[in-house]
């Protein structure tokens, strides 16, 4: 079983609402986007809504051993 690759991800806030329904307006707005994960969260004074990108860009980190063979091959 692989883990998913958007664990542990951060979300960024795209705005706060002191109403459910505008900040559902907005999620719905937002997830019309499909690289993009959209969330609703309640706190103590209103609500938030959060996203994150679905795109795994980032390349992965070689270890030391891989990082010195290179450097070693390119010498």
């Amino acid at each position: 079983m692989e883990a998913d690759p958007s664990f542990g991800r951060p979300w960024k806030i795209a705005g706060r609402f002191d109403t459910f329904e505008g900040a559902d307006k907005k999620r719905k707005q937002l997830s019309s986007n499909k690289n993009l994960q959209v969330k609703v969260k309640r706190q103590i004074k209103g609500f938030v809504v959060k996203t994150r990108s679905t795109s795994t860009d980032e390349p992965k980190r070689l270890s030391r051993k891989k990082q010195r063979k290179e450097k070693m091959n390119d010498s």
